[in-house]
């Protein structure tokens, strides 16, 4: 089996001093991004500090770079969570945070291959998690089961192929 290379980061010029120094980077957000790092396998991440009533998060931008689809907006450089997870414990640590929000629809910016991890202070834990064990547990709301089971079965082989009970029997009378 071969060794994976380590992945490398240099922090470069930051989209802030860009602005700032040179004029460009005029956007809503970007121009506040005060740290940038590539990596040498084609990742960059810029970062702001935002305050919030969490306490300071670290906004950061991640995306692949390279000159033959830079800027792309059409899921081409998707970026898989297990790499996402590596760039944010290689950049801000093992130990901290970082969620990825979907936002409402009237919320959704969506112009550009970019995905924004939100970093947590160190100790921050949010309220709820997913490993049984681990994470603080919260009160599951029973919100009861479906009534109709037959509607619920009959819609599951439907979805899967699988068919009704009906149909095999209609088709079985037609092949007689």
């Amino acid at each position: 089996m071969e060794e994976q290379s380590k992945r490398i980061w240099k922090e470069t010029l930051a989209p802030k001093y860009l602005h700032e120094v040179m004029g460009v980077y005029h956007g809503e957000w970007f121009q506040d991004m005060d740290r940038c790092w590539l990596s040498n396998d084609g990742y960059q991440v810029t970062s702001r500090i935002i305050s919030t009533e969490w306490g300071k998060v670290e906004h950061a931008a991640v995306q692949i770079v390279d000159d033959n689809a830079y800027m792309t907006s059409n899921g081409e450089r998707d970026i898989p969570w297990a790499v996402k997870q590596q760039i944010k414990n290689e950049l801000f640590g093992e130990k901290r945070l970082a969620i990825e929000v979907f936002p409402k629809q009237k919320n959704l910016v969506d112009v550009q291959d970019v995905y924004h991890l939100w970093v947590f202070p160190k100790d921050f834990d949010l309220p709820f998690g997913i490993h049984p064990i681990r994470d603080k547990r919260c009160r599951v709301v029973n919100r009861g089961c479906p009534k109709n089971a037959a509607y619920l079965i009959e819609n599951t082989r439907q979805m899967r192929g699988i068919g009704s009970g009906l149909e095999k029997k209609e088709n079985a009378e037609k092949e007689e």
